[in-house]
């Protein structure tokens, strides 16, 4: 019904029972009458909210809630209180954000003036029942007196008010309303009353005028009107509040959202002290001190429930506020972190500045902070009843669009939409998902780039999108492209993938092993490159260089591009940048040139180490290492795998974790700490599972198969043998490793055929594949110990020789190899110069598993010699060195060939042999090493006499009384130190 008729209504039924209220019968008449007329006026009220929730949740609990950090305003109501009790009648409006506990304090000064001697009237508005005339006057002013109980029972005085709302003031209502004044204040002779309203920002309009009227007629008596509101929310017209300003006897009392030391003391008095020192900070910043919240939160928390009573008081809250408030919440939680006063308004198709007070209100309540929700359980309930989500993040994208915003904002809303059929949405998603790519987010990256692939329906597109799909699921693992490659392959040989595209699309076949597929697509590309050798020259070029050392094969049947020396440097081409660095590092290692490409690789793993490129970034990286390894650079490799491993941990990188941890692994192995070798070896397993490292497998494998063989631990070694691997690793340089580690593992085990087999194997690729300079893997050495176990001792002085007359810095650690092969093929008595020069070799590269061997050997040359004075120590040092790496079974060699072991040997700490001097430590160390007096005076350049006065001063620091007694740690401490 509309308001003039309401108003007509009213009119009508107050004429006709105006005269009958006195009377019984008249009353019951009025009341038949009366009734009537609200089931008209009923119907044209205000329609239930949206939510089915409380409006005061923490009242409907039945649990009072704990006041906190309220003393000051209790001190004011207190003051105000006792000067009503004077005769000086008092206002007050207890102000604040929504839900800061003003209800409860309401009825806290209720309950307090009660006990005073106060008479309480009380009333609560509503939002939905702002349009009932009269609702607030009708819950004051019952029980005042039979009389105006009688006549709201009647109704009376509801047709009476209905006017007002009208502007059509009688002069009955003004009869009726200085009745009502005067018996208020005629009751406050007698006792001092107390009026209550809570939420008087709902207040309907009658009442309004009615209590403005009291108030001004209320100054000198004892009347206390105390009244709740929230100034704040928007879109709430209350003239009451004007004309209360001007009241001389007003006061206006602010409740504000707890601070941390409330929060703390509200939990720790629902939930102990414990609770307290735990939760006061996440309590804290999840509710913003608003005490509804945070009481909800303290229910979930002893409850063991998951944000239930928080999201059902976030939801009253924002219905508190009204639809619109509602609308603005859902939009701000729908932009997130793109929410600005702007974009909420445009999403939710209202005004800059109605938006700009709703968010005000809600960040003065501690709802939000810097304008979003304050915490993602928050966002979720305030989605969870958005009907039209979807819609709306769509919307949202396009404002975004529209407004400049960056591409990764929108493409969020994109994807939450799930909806790219526009090309403006696909562009956005592809050009968001390279900048997710080279943020290191490549998960973010697969869902805009899916669903910019399943909403596209040109077939050259799609599989441009399908290729860059691939590279950011191989970020992930590079076991999720498979079911890529095949579409991918079928694209290519259509045509629609360009020479990048190309390129990778090569590597990963080959990776998982589809050389096949893989050999098709280079077909296409070098026929393609024939016929427009201006567009695919990079690419090919590049792919050829890479294809020479890592699958050989393949690179084979095409014309390798020569290039000189000169050639060497790492120019930038306008292909990828980072295919054209990892083909010329692997044009570096073809050509045995690493000692002159360390500064080069240094660069390279600067940029991976700053940078997030493509998938060739992770080969250039593994090549880098290689680089630096052949070059004699072991401990910068080391250094470098370090800074790698730190720098990839946070990121969503496992194919390049586990590159780097399997080259640690070598790292490690080549040390000879075969212990932590395996740890490494593990861990580029767990970063990738077996299947996911494709063809590679084979590094990580080996890496395991050797550092088990040299610890003992044959049955390890096998169990990883046994693991089923592709036949294509055979065509790429992986099997040389796989093949030379399973080799050593035969010789172990006294298969030296089945060894021999596998290093004729691994010379037959190289010499194929025109890797005889790249030196993959000694083959050589391995294969003269397994013609020396087969008593061939001819054959394994020829190939000892072949290795020694290889190149480079990186064959140090293999010739340190040879010449110990080599001294087995020679009589005692000229062993002991090779193997002295061998471990001369070994002690610069580091490998101490070689270094034990050589001293094994030459202690075992010393007692055939006779020669047992040099023979122990050089024994003792082997054992301690093989003790170091943890090899068993070298350690069980040399008990066989000596009955000679630690016993009696006393382990100086590292503080007492630091405390010798370097002049010292020098002597010492020769002495531990089975010279003479003499023969050190000469290796020093100085007298007996002296070496004796060093040795006597060790002797006392060491605590020792002769020279079988010095420790052998003074032989690796003067190793490190040279």
């Amino acid at each position: 019904m509309r308001a003039a008729e309401r108003a007509k209504v009213a009119r009508i039924t107050l004429t006709r029972n105006r005269r009958c209220v006195n009377s019984r019968a008249g009353a019951s008449s009025f009341v038949l009458g009366m009734s009537r007329a609200r089931c008209r006026v009923r119907k044209s009220r205000a329609s239930p909210p949206a939510w089915p929730l409380p409006e005061k949740p923490e009242l409907v609990q039945g649990e009072r809630v704990i006041l906190a950090e309220r003393e000051e305003q209790n001190r004011v109501l207190d003051s105000l209180e006792r000067e009503c009790a004077g005769s000086a009648g008092r206002v007050a409006l207890v102000d604040g954000p929504m839900a800061c506990g003003k209800s409860e304090f309401l009825r806290n000064v209720v309950e307090r003036a009660q006990r005073a001697g106060f008479l309480a009237l009380t009333a609560h508005c509503s939002r939905t029942e702002r349009t009932l005339p009269g609702g607030v006057l009708s819950q004051l002013v019952r029980g005042i007196d039979n009389r105006y109980t009688r006549l709201l029972d009647a109704g009376l005085l509801d047709s009476a008010i209905a006017l007002v709302e009208h502007d059509e003031i009688a002069s009955e209502l003004l009869r009726v309303f200085r009745e009502l004044c005067s018996a208020v204040l005629d009751r406050a002779r007698e006792t001092p009353l107390l009026l209550a309203v809570d939420d008087a920002h709902h207040m309907d309009q009658g009442s309004a005028t009615w209590l403005l009227q009291l108030l001004r007629r209320s100054q000198s008596s004892r009347v206390l009107v105390v009244l709740t509101a929230d100034t704040r929310l928007p879109a709430v017209p209350w003239p009451l509040h004007s004309e209360l300003l001007r009241q001389p006897h007003f006061r206006r009392i602010e409740l504000a959202p707890l601070s941390a030391a409330g929060v703390g003391e509200v939990v720790a008095e629902r939930a102990g002290d414990l609770a307290a020192q735990r939760l006061t900070a996440d309590f804290t910043a999840a509710s913003g001190g608003n005490p509804l919240l945070l009481h909800a939160m303290i229910d979930d928390h002893l409850a063991g429930r998951t944000a239930q009573h928080h999201d059902l008081a976030l939801l009253s809250c924002l219905q508190r506020g009204g639809p619109f408030m509602s609308d603005v919440a859902r939009a701000v939680a729908v932009l997130g972190p793109d929410a600005t006063t702007e974009t909420v308004a445009a999403l939710a198709e209202s005004d800059v500045d109605r938006v700009g007070h709703v968010l005000r209100a809600l960040t003065a309540g501690g709802v939000l902070h810097d304008g979003a929700f304050r915490s993602p359980q928050a966002v979720a309930a305030v989605l969870a009843t958005a009907e039209n989500r979807a819609l709306m993040h769509h919307r949202a994208a396009r404002l975004l669009h529209e407004g400049g915003a960056p591409v990764s904002a929108v493409a969020r809303h994109l994807v939450q939409a799930e909806d790219a059929s526009e090309s403006w949405a696909r562009n956005v998603l592809r050009e968001a998902a390279e900048v997710a790519l080279l943020e290191g987010k490549p998960r973010f990256a697969i869902q805009c780039l899916e669903l910019a692939h399943g909403s596209c329906g040109q077939e050259s597109e799609r599989a441009a999108i399908r290729a860059r799909l691939a590279e950011a699921e191989w970020r992930t693992s590079p076991g999720s492209v498979l079911p890529h490659l095949t579409p991918l392959a079928a694209a290519a040989d259509a045509g629609r993938l360009d020479g990048s595209d190309r390129a990778a699309l090569v590597r990963r076949l080959l990776w998982h092993g589809r050389v096949d597929q893989a050999r098709q697509v280079l077909d296409n590309l070098r026929r393609a490159r024939r016929q427009k050798p201006d567009d695919l020259a990079v690419e090919s070029r590049d792919i050829e260089l890479w294809l020479g050392y890592a699958h050989p094969p393949l690179a084979a049947g095409a014309q390798r591009p020569v290039r000189s020396s000169r050639s060497v440097g790492f120019a930038m081409s306008s292909g990828d940048p980072w295919l054209h660095t990892t083909a010329n590092l692997a044009d570096v290692l073809v050509r045995g040139q690493s000692a002159k490409a360390v500064e080069q690789a240094e660069r390279v793993l600067r940029d991976v180490h700053r940078t997030r490129g493509t998938m060739w970034c992770e080969e250039a990286a593994m090549l880098a290492l290689v680089v630096l390894v052949h070059a004699g650079r072991v401990s910068l490799a080391c250094d470098w795998c370090r800074k790698l491993a730190a720098a990839t941990s946070d990121h969503q990188t496992p194919a390049l974790q586990a590159i780097i941890a399997s080259v640690r692994s070598e790292l490690l192995l080549r040390g000879g700490e075969f212990k932590a070798s395996v740890e490494q070896a593990r861990a580029a397993l767990r970063h990738l599972t077996p299947q996911a490292w494709g063809v590679a497998v084979g590094l990580p494998l080996s890496t395991l198969v050797l550092a088990h063989t040299r610890l003992g631990e044959h049955d390890e070694a096998a169990r990883h043998l046994v693991h089923q691997v592709d036949d294509a690793m055979f065509h790429s340089r992986y099997g040389l490793h796989y093949l030379y580690a399973r080799g050593h593992h035969h010789l172990a085990t006294a298969h030296p055929y089945a060894a021999l087999a596998d290093f004729t194997a691994c010379r037959d690729l190289t010499n194929d594949w025109g890797l005889a300079r790249a030196g993959l893997v000694p083959w050589r050495t391995g294969a003269a110990e397994a013609w020396l176990q087969l008593g061939n001792t001819d054959e394994a002085r020829r190939l000892a020789y072949d290795e020694l007359a290889q190149p480079g810095p990186e064959q140090a650690r293999s010739r340190g190899a040879a010449l110990r092969l080599l001294a087995a093929t020679n009589p005692p008595r000229r062993r002991p110069q090779l193997l002295n020069e061998a471990l001369e070799l070994l002690e610069k590269c580091g490998d101490r598993y070689e270094q034990a061997r050589v001293l094994t050997d030459l202690s075992e040359a010393h007692h055939e010699l006779n020669d047992n004075r040099r023979a122990r120590p050089i024994f003792r040092r082997a054992w301690h060195l093989a003790g170091l790496c943890g090899a068993a079974s070298l350690q069980e060699r040399l008990l066989a060939v000596s009955g000679d072991t630690t016993r009696g040997h006393q382990v100086a700490g590292e503080g007492r042999i630091s405390s010798l001097t370097d002049s010292e430590r020098r002597v010492a160390s020769l002495a531990v090493m089975g010279y003479t007096n003499r023969e050190i005076a000469e290796k020093l350049y100085v007298t007996a006499s002296t070496v004796e006065q060093h040795l006597t001063r060790v002797f006392r620091k060491l605590q020792v009384k002769r020279r079988a007694e010095l420790p052998v740690e003074l032989w690796s401490a003067t190793a490190r130190s040279a």
